[in-house]
């Protein structure tokens, strides 16, 4: 079954990614997958999420994808070894991660291990198109507890939506990793969470975030995101999600 997937992946990685995302609608995305990067992204869909990958940048531009009760499984003994995408070569290697701790970074990835746990795909998080740097006290607090809460969310309701993807700041300075390998590290990131039925909760997570920073100070609006990275995110739904979901994401 998973070479089937494969196949069928393949496929449609052939096809023009503005055409393919205006003419299939893709599972992992709520609305559609969002418009708007560049026509030289590769659009890359798997059995787990959908994201599209940008090599100047070496980082997707956005990660969509969707996390169920049957999904989340318990990832302490799961391997955490980077992957070589067979799709895409230009990107980060497991070398540029290796002096990224004098920096405050650390190899993380876009959709997180334990939300796949419990599914036979979950090395496919692995893969180094899912990977991005991100700095030690962002992935440990805030990052972290939203994550959590979005999986006791899931918990309660059975499934939601998840969109991420990198925030680069024209004003800041480019940051990166001590590597020769032409690439910039996010300033922000932007994280969105949708029910079913449409209630979407947005978030915007610096990169210089303390530690004890809670994700709920960092809140945002789907229209903010969508002003920063020039996206449209939802580009089948007509009218605007309603932003009524922080509450069960633990903000009050």
């Amino acid at each position: 079954m998973k070479r089937l997937y494969y196949i069928a992946f393949s496929l449609w990685l052939l096809l023009p990614h503005y055409a393919l995302s205006q003419s299939y609608k893709i599972a992992h995305c709520y609305g559609g997958c969002p418009i708007g990067g560049s026509v030289e992204n590769h659009l890359i869909i798997r059995p787990i999420y959908a994201l599209s990958y940008n090599t100047t940048n070496k980082s997707a531009d956005w990660v969509s994808y969707k996390v169920s009760i049957e999904s989340i499984g318990i990832a302490s003994s799961l391997s955490r070894t980077p992957l070589l995408d067979e799709y895409v070569s230009e990107t980060l290697r497991a070398v540029d991660f290796l002096d990224s701790e004098s920096l405050g970074f650390t190899r993380a990835q876009y959709v997180p291990l334990v939300d796949f746990a419990g599914t036979p795909y979950w090395n496919e998080v692995n893969y180094l198109t899912n990977t991005v740097a991100r700095t030690s006290s962002l992935s440990q607090g805030a990052w972290y507890g939203l994550d959590w809460s979005i999986r006791n969310f899931v918990n309660r309701i059975s499934e939601v939506f998840v969109l991420a993807g990198p925030i680069f700041d024209s004003t800041a300075d480019a940051k990166t990793l001590l590597t020769d390998n032409p690439h910039r590290v996010p300033d922000r990131f932007f994280k969105i969470i949708i029910t079913e039925q449409g209630q979407a909760a947005s978030f915007i997570l610096s990169q210089e975030a303390p530690v004890h920073l809670h994700h709920c100070e960092m809140q945002s609006s789907i229209a903010e995101i969508e002003a920063l990275t020039n996206l449209d995110l939802f580009p089948l739904i007509p009218q605007s999600l309603e932003e009524a979901a922080f509450e069960n994401l633990g903000c009050f």
